[in-house]
């Protein structure tokens, strides 16, 4: 997307990682573009290849959460650098280690998450030659600011930073930080401005959007539960999508939540991510709950909302994971038969105290990795298939690369709509459409307008 031509100075924003990056680099851009500068926005691993000649600096928005991310992003960075191109480092790998600005960043540019607010006096600097290095844990807000969208209709609204966990393994606590619930006036005010711009889709978004609230409210009357029912009271045409809470937090609002998620206007979609189906693993992990405690919140979901999907996360081959607890996670998954499962192979990140343990061999967490998946497979089409000759309405979301229209139904199940004439032509972004489903498949439900 490009921005309104005021300015000879160009900008590339380049963005790995997360929707709170993604939020970033939107907001980063509008700030850009209502300073006079020309913007190009890339999310993801796809390249357009751009010519980098086009642009006076390019931003590299980065992740820290695994290896391979990280990666990505010096591939990246090198690859401006090759060229003689400016570079800024943003996001979280430079925020988590410091250590960066005197070794591979000495000579780049830098700002940190916390200061997202200053990057038109950062690229301003690195134009002229600094080399800034904006990186602290001061809060400079990040709310309510100018932003380009990467979808028009969607509007990603961050309630926090950082969370209270202490994982062992999670080296993004080192870039994001302990827990800073944002004030719900602010978070109000810029829900209310998106409304106001046309979004119809919402991602409430943060490192753990479970713990919201716990540290400035310190009483429940304003934690998660309440912030999406203020949300969800405002006049409009829209839905909220809820983004990842981890279990122990769940737990402690869970009666609140269900009620919240009888809202029409949510989906009716549970981000929970149990890491491991064995105990031992779990404390391992620092994770500060148990499988039977996390069952229990599934079965109150699914008990109350009976169409709920429910998407979790597992971290395969942690260190000195056995078989047989390994084996444990496999009948938690089968057991379950989560709609969305996220899996990776376990990554020993520096300065984690997970890092410090004896690691599995990789060709082990490489046959687990591929017994998890079969065992996702293995149920999922059938799973699906509950689906086929439903009919209920979709909120078009996104157009895939053979211009297919893609929508989301109350479940947040992802719908693709066969092409029934020219509709093609009168469909866009935003609109919501009756459906029936027709097909159903791994991932994906097929449907005919009707």
């Amino acid at each position: 997307m490009v921005a309104n031509k005021k300015s000879s100075k160009s900008i590339y924003i380049k963005t790995f990682g997360c929707s709170l990056n993604q939020s970033d680099s939107e907001t980063m851009a509008g700030l850009l573009r209502d300073s006079g500068f020309d913007v190009v926005c890339e999310y993801g691993s796809v390249e357009k290849n751009y010519p980098i000649t086009q642009f006076d600096v390019a931003i590299i928005n980065s992740c820290t959460v695994k290896n391979l991310s990280e990666s990505k992003f010096f591939r990246e960075l090198r690859r401006w650098q090759s060229r003689g191109a400016t570079v800024i480092a943003a996001g979280c790998v430079p925020q988590a280690e410091s250590g960066l600005l005197d070794g591979r960043l000495k000579d780049v540019s830098v700002i940190g998450t916390r200061h997202i607010a200053d990057i038109v006096d950062v690229v301003n600097d690195t134009i002229s030659g600094k080399i800034v290095h904006a990186i602290s844990n001061d809060y400079n807000g990040r709310l309510n600011l100018p932003k380009i969208r990467k979808v028009g209709m969607v509007e990603i609204i961050p309630i926090s930073e950082g969370c209270t966990s202490n994982c062992s393994y999670c080296k993004t606590k080192f870039a994001r930080g302990e827990l800073l619930s944002y004030p719900k006036e602010q978070i109000i005010a810029q829900f209310k401005s998106a409304l106001d711009d046309g979004c119809k889709e919402f991602w409430i978004t943060s490192q753990d959007n479970g713990c919201y609230g716990i540290d400035i409210y310190r009483k429940e009357k304003y934690f998660l539960p309440q912030l999406l029912n203020d949300l969800l009271s405002m006049k409009g045409d829209f839905r909220i999508r809820l983004g990842m809470c981890n279990p122990d937090h769940v737990d402690r609002i869970k009666d609140d939540l269900v009620r919240t998620f009888k809202n029409p206007k949510i989906f009716k979609f549970l981000h929970i991510p149990v890491q491991s189906g064995n105990d031992k693993v779990l404390r391992e992990m620092k994770r500060p709950y148990t499988v039977k405690k996390f069952l229990r919140i599934i079965s109150l979901f699914r008990e109350e909302i009976p169409d709920v999907t429910m998407s979790t996360d597992i971290i395969v081959g942690f260190p000195d994971e056995s078989e047989k607890e390994f084996k444990d996670t496999l009948k938690l998954v089968s057991g379950v038969k989560f709609e969305v499962l996220n899996y990776s192979r376990f990554w020993s990140r520096k300065g984690t105290s997970a890092s410090q343990r004896k690691q599995l061999p990789s060709e082990i967490m490489v046959e687990r990795s591929g017994r998890l998946k079969e065992c996702f497979e293995g149920y999922l089409a059938q799973t699906n298939e509950c689906w086929v000759g439903k009919k209920f309405d979709v909120l078009i979301d996104e157009v895939s690369r053979d211009g297919s229209f893609i929508g989301r139904n109350d479940s947040y199940k992802q719908v693709r709509l066969e092409s029934s004439g020219n509709d093609s032509h009168r469909l866009k972004l935003g609109d919501s459409v009756k459906v029936r489903i027709v097909d159903a498949r791994k991932y994906v439900l097929i449907g005919e307008r009707i």
